[in-house]
Parts: structure tokens; sequence; C-alpha cells
């Protein structure tokens, strides 16, 4: 006996709706569901890798599920940064960068295997920092004034080391002897910071995680620091900014992922990055090295990104630094 058509009907859409029911793979999955990786374009205790890995520890809780660290160092954080570029932008593989590897390395060098603004999403900013500009202990200026003062009764006189030509400390001093008039003599070296330490240098722009401790340590002088604000950590440290109006050489640690990351991966990634970087316990831990924690959206980091993209596209083209 042949089925009438109501019950045929009835049948079909029964099985039409428990298809449609099932769910599809790409919605099954909520991310994330396996171990993240941040990679972090420089070696093993340095100022972004001990910060990621303070952020990483919380995220995992957060998040339920691990978060490592992978230092892929090389090439002023290109290495990093292209591994990053071309993974599968799908939330599990993220890229823990200081600002120059986006905003200065695509100015420097004529051929990146990136683009700073296009192979990723910036997702959150999770720190930002200054540099304390250090001085040798027996540099004969104690301030900013005394400092302005002595290099133009001498121009060319004084000499200030950095990590290397089209290093961030670099042009953050080059952004400050063009916003002052002074000219001193560039020396690159492996360890700027022990190179004013030892009298190799006359000045240098150190982090403020590497300053904190040298100046405690009383083997510095610290002149100024380049946020616009004194540092928590360094409280009797005058800003550069009191001294020349505007004047900022600030710089950041931020989470960015490869361009098609999904929106909604990258929102949740940064609201509970966001969470972590409220904890006191962390807010401690990174404060007391001279970082200040942000955890802002990925639209406001995005903004900051380009503009600082310009800012130091800008300063390096003014000091003609180039790389290749």
């Amino acid at each position: 006996m042949k089925p009438s058509r109501r019950a045929l009907s009835a049948s079909l859409f029964g099985l039409a709706t428990g298809i449609t029911g099932w769910p599809s793979p790409a919605r099954a999955q909520v991310w994330p569901q396996r171990t993240i990786r941040f990679v972090v374009p420089f070696p093993a205790g340095s100022s972004p890798d001990v910060t990621a890995r303070i952020i990483a520890s919380k995220l995992s809780d957060s998040l339920g599920q691990t978060v490592i660290i992978e230092n892929r160092t090389g090439a002023a954080g290109i290495i990093g940064a292209d591994l990053v570029a071309k993974a599968q932008p799908d939330g599990y593989t993220l890229l823990y960068p200081v600002n120059s590897v986006i905003c200065a390395n695509p100015h420097l060098y004529s051929r990146l295997p990136y683009d700073g603004l296009k192979s990723f999403v910036p997702v959150t900013m999770t720190v930002r920092f200054g540099y304390v500009l250090l001085a040798r202990p027996d540099f004969p200026a104690n301030d900013i004034p005394g400092l302005i003062a002595a290099a133009k009764a001498q121009p060319g006189k004084f000499n200030f080391g950095s990590a290397g030509i089209g290093a961030g400390n670099h042009i953050v001093m080059e952004m400050l002897l063009d916003a002052t008039g002074m000219r001193m003599v560039h020396v690159p070296h492996r360890d700027s910071a022990l190179s004013v330490v030892t009298g190799e240098s006359d000045l240098s722009m150190v982090p403020a995680t590497t300053a904190v401790p040298l100046v405690a340590s009383g083997k510095v002088k610290p002149l100024g620091v380049t946020l616009p604000q004194r540092l928590v950590a360094l409280p009797n440290v005058p800003a550069i900014a009191e001294t020349v109006p505007g004047f900022s050489g600030d710089a950041w640690h931020g989470l960015l992922a490869p361009t098609g990351t999904p929106p909604e991966v990258v929102s949740r990634l940064a609201a509970e990055t966001a969470k972590v970087l409220e904890m006191p316990d962390v807010r401690k831990r990174l404060t007391d090295i001279g970082l200040t924690p942000i955890g802002d959206t990925p639209s406001q980091f995005s903004a900051t990104v380009k503009s600082d993209f310009d800012r130091w596209g800008a300063a390096i083209r003014k000091a003609n630094i180039k790389l290749d």
C-alpha cells in the first residue's frame, strides 16, 4: 500500500528538519578548542617575553586552554612577524610584538615579507611603556634643561648608544634631537644600557623595564622619561615633556592576529585580555617594572597602530634612517 501524499510530505518535512538541525562543523567549533600560541619575536627574558608570559598564564585559566609562548627571534622581529602573517587566521597563532616591528620596520626596510598595516588585525594593546634617558654617572648635566644647554654649547661632542640603527631607542633619541635642535653622535652597542654604566656611551634611551632597576642601583643618572607623564616606578624622574612640551616617545606591546581572523575571536580575545590586565596582581607586576597596563578595544588599538605607523615613519624619514 502506497503512503498517502500527506504522509509522504510529513515524512520529507521531518527528514528536512532533522538534517537542518544537525550542527555544521564550522558552527560546532567554538573558539578556543586547543592550544593557543603567542609568537614573541624577541628572546626569552626580553621585555615583551616577560610580559607575554604574565598575560598568557592568566589567559590559560580564563579561556580554558593552554596559551604558550614561542620565541621566534631574529631580524628585528621580522622572522616572528612573518610566521604569524602567514599562519592560518583561526585565532590559534598570534603575534606579541613591540611597536617597532609593525610601525618602524616597514619604513626601515624596502622589502618586507609582511605589511605592517595589512597583514595583521590589531587585537589589543597590552601595555604602554616609555624609555628613560640615562646618562653615565659623571655626565655633566643632571636634567633635560642642563643636557640641552651642554649639547648646544658643544654640538657633536656627546654620543648616545642604541641597540642598533633603526632600533626603537635610536628612533626615539632622534625624535628628541629633532625636537630640541641638539646634535650628537650615534654609536650602536650590543647592550646600550650597559654602555652607559661603563661610560662607553654618554647617554642612551633605555626601555623602562631595564632602566628602573639600573636607576635603583645608582649606576646611572636618569635625566627624563619619554612618556607624557612620570612613571609610577620612577616618580622623581621628570617627563621630558615637562621641558620639551608635547614630546612623547612612547612604545607598546600588543596582540595582533593574522588578517582574516574571525571578528568574534578577535573581540573575545581582546575582552579576556582586558580582564587579565585589570587583575590587581597583574597590574602590580607590570607597573613595578615600569609598564602601564592598557587592554583597549580592537578599534582603539587599530587607531593607535595607524597613528604610530605614520608618526614613526615621519621620524625615520626625517633622520634619513634606512637599513637596506
